[in-house]
């Protein structure tokens, strides 16, 4: 009778596949299906789905919030807003669209009469990578003027001397053809 118990895989072992798990799960936005037939094909490494997603939920890689979640998003944006900040929301460092943000803010900001009263917020997601931060200016175009390159004044002296050759060569010629 053959075991159908999983192979149980050394931390060395998920260690080595863990940036490729990343990059498939969270980058590339494969299914854990996925990511499991890439892992076995192409890397000699057969975690079953429920080791992979207690691996995800030890390395705090989701996809997804729950609803709970959402609502402490919310939250901490309008307080930035109050504050006149802008926000930019991260999930296990990916960068999450403001179309998607404001969706899911609409969706499952909805709170409870005696809460607003309350004044009663929700818990702080412990085990989640969630980051929530001004986003970076963008990026200005630097304009470089190009003739004060060291390679290109180079260059263009050396073409000076070539034709100043060229020209002292020409007149030695000349000279030479009269004096014969």
């Amino acid at each position: 009778m053959s075991s159908r118990r999983s192979a149980m895989f050394k931390e060395e072992e998920w260690a080595r596949v863990q940036p490729i798990i990343r990059k498939l799960y969270l980058l590339e936005d494969k299914s854990l299906k996925d990511v499991v037939t890439i892992l076995s094909t192409f890397h000699n490494f057969r975690p079953s789905k429920a080791q992979l997603e207690s691996k995800l939920r030890q390395w705090h890689m989701a996809k997804n919030m729950t609803s709970m979640e959402w609502k402490h998003v919310d939250m901490r944006i309008r307080k930035r807003r109050l504050q006149s900040k802008e926000s930019k929301v991260y999930l296990s460092g990916i960068p999450l669209r403001c179309a998607t943000v404001e969706k899911a803010r609409g969706r499952h900001s909805i709170e409870s009469t005696l809460d607003r009263f309350t004044g009663k917020a929700p818990p702080s997601p412990e085990d989640l990578s969630l980051i929530i931060c001004t986003p970076s200016p963008p990026a200005e175009v630097q304009v470089w003027e190009t003739q004060n390159i060291p390679w290109l004044l180079a260059t263009n002296f050396l073409r000076g001397m070539r034709n100043i050759c060229r020209f002292c060569c020409l007149t030695l010629l000349d000279a030479n053809c009269i004096i014969t």
